[in-house]
């Protein structure tokens, strides 16, 4: 049984990962610097913050830590607002569940305002009843909460309640609690750890016929 749906967006209903992958080098790039080879790697593990704080040092920026953060955000806004595009079936797995009966919410780590632009530009913003961000709960997809306010805000059953997911630590954290879990493959997470972290595994979201009768099942 399935009355309640909670997808993750950056991997999972959007194809955006590429953009957290090369955040820096395009920053670099829209002043007009060329990043040096390896720079993604280096940045991978480290906060905005600090990524403001590295790119100033190593490249000797003028402007300040707090304007090359605000730089990163404007060049992250602008992708979602003007390139992002939804994945392979997205739209139509949504607009499927609708027809069901069942409740859409996004649960996602990225910000509000980001986000929104991105599922607009997109056309699946009128396809979810909700957004939360982790921003809004001041959490991060190691502890339940922000599927747990989903849920919430559903008014549906933990056993009713699919998760949505690409990155193996929040499918982890949403079975750990109780949730049926769909992992959704991406080329920026590791698939045979996220095949192991979910009840079902989708090479994508284009056979929703088959998700329904995995879910049956599972």
């Amino acid at each position: 049984m399935i009355r309640g749906a909670i997808f993750d967006a950056d991997g999972t209903l959007l194809d955006s990962m590429g953009l957290w992958d090369t955040v820096g080098e395009r920053y670099l790039r829209s002043l007009g610097i060329d990043p040096a080879p390896g720079l993604r790697q280096i940045l991978f593990p480290m906060s905005l913050s600090q990524c403001a704080a590295y790119l100033k040092e190593r490249y000797a920026l003028t402007p300040s830590c707090q304007a090359i953060e605000d730089g990163i955000n404007q060049t992250i806004l602008t992708f979602y607002q003007n390139q992002v595009r939804a994945k392979a079936g997205a739209a139509d797995f949504l607009q499927s569940l609708r027809r069901r009966g069942v409740a859409t919410y996004l649960a996602t780590a990225t910000d509000r305002t980001v986000i929104t632009q991105g599922l607009a530009r997109t056309g699946l913003l009128p396809l979810l009843d909700g957004i939360v961000t982790c921003g809004d709960l001041h959490t991060d997809k190691n502890t339940p909460l922000i599927f747990h306010y989903a849920r919430d805000q559903m008014g549906t059953a933990t056993r009713d309640t699919w998760v949505f997911e690409d990155a193996v630590h929040a499918a982890r954290t949403a079975r750990q609690a109780g949730y049926r879990v769909a992992g959704v493959a991406d080329p920026y997470s590791d698939q045979t750890a996220l095949r192991a972290a979910c009840h079902i595994y989708l090479p994508d979201l284009t056979d929703f016929p088959g998700f329904y009768a995995q879910a049956r099942n599972a």
